[in-house]
């Protein structure tokens, strides 16, 4: 029987450059939400964190978007636990 990975639920802004996550949810202002799920950050998509801060870097598939973490803005990921 197979089990599942043990994960846990973070803020973006505490993984490290070249740790991996699953986009767990995106909440804040609607329109820069709105505006990052045009770009692809959305619920269930793989990232990787190339640069925290300010910019934040993240790989999604093959691109690379950048931005600023906005003070109203949460980006939660699930990573495995220990991460």
């Amino acid at each position: 029987m197979a089990t599942q990975p043990i994960t846990q639920i973070v803020p973006l802004e505490l993984l490290r450059p070249c740790e991996h996550g699953i986009i767990h949810d995106v909440s804040g202002d609607e329109e820069i939400v709105h505006r990052l799920e045009e770009m692809g950050l959305r619920p269930d998509v793989a990232l990787t964190m190339l640069q925290p801060g300010q910019p934040c870097i993240i790989r999604l598939g093959d691109h690379r978007l950048t931005f600023r973490m906005e003070k109203s803005l949460q980006i939660l990921v699930e990573v495995p636990l220990g991460s």
